[in-house]
């Protein structure tokens, strides 16, 4: 649908509330992108090459990481609903039985549209980078 109607998406994209309604599923904040951020997220979107396993099926689940190689850091958008926590979280942690898992709060699928300096000092705080 969205390579039918990309030819029209720059000008629907100038409403605020057309940007609300376009991404609703992916952020609370829709309204917040500019147009031509839209657009180039939805670019993206559809420039992506590895949508196969991006919606692979659960059969093609990784087996457990345990110990983990190296120290891991798993965070959930807390109103992401392609990904609910509620749903996924708990395979999440068993298959990452000792990484650290943090919810961003008001936040939805993709939580750089909605909030990206929270989603900046979460990555600060967890690599070791944050100043104090």
């Amino acid at each position: 649908m969205v390579r039918l109607v990309r030819p029209i998406i720059p000008l629907v994209l100038k409403s605020s509330v057309a940007r609300q309604l376009w991404f609703r599923d992916g952020a609370c904040h829709g309204d917040r992108i500019s147009a031509e951020r839209g657009v180039q997220i939805l670019d993206d979107f559809l420039g992506c090459t590895v949508l196969r396993e991006i919606f692979s099926t659960d059969e093609e689940q990784i087996a457990p990481l345990d110990p983990l190689p190296c120290p891991v850091t798993v965070v959930w958008s807390e109103k992401d609903v392609f990904i609910p926590v509620t749903s996924y979280g708990p395979n999440a942690r068993e298959r990452l039985p000792q990484a650290t898992f943090e919810i961003l709060p008001d936040v939805a699928h993709d939580p750089m549209m909605d909030d990206p300096a929270l989603v900046a000092r979460t990555i600060l705080a967890a690599t070791g980078a944050a100043k104090d």
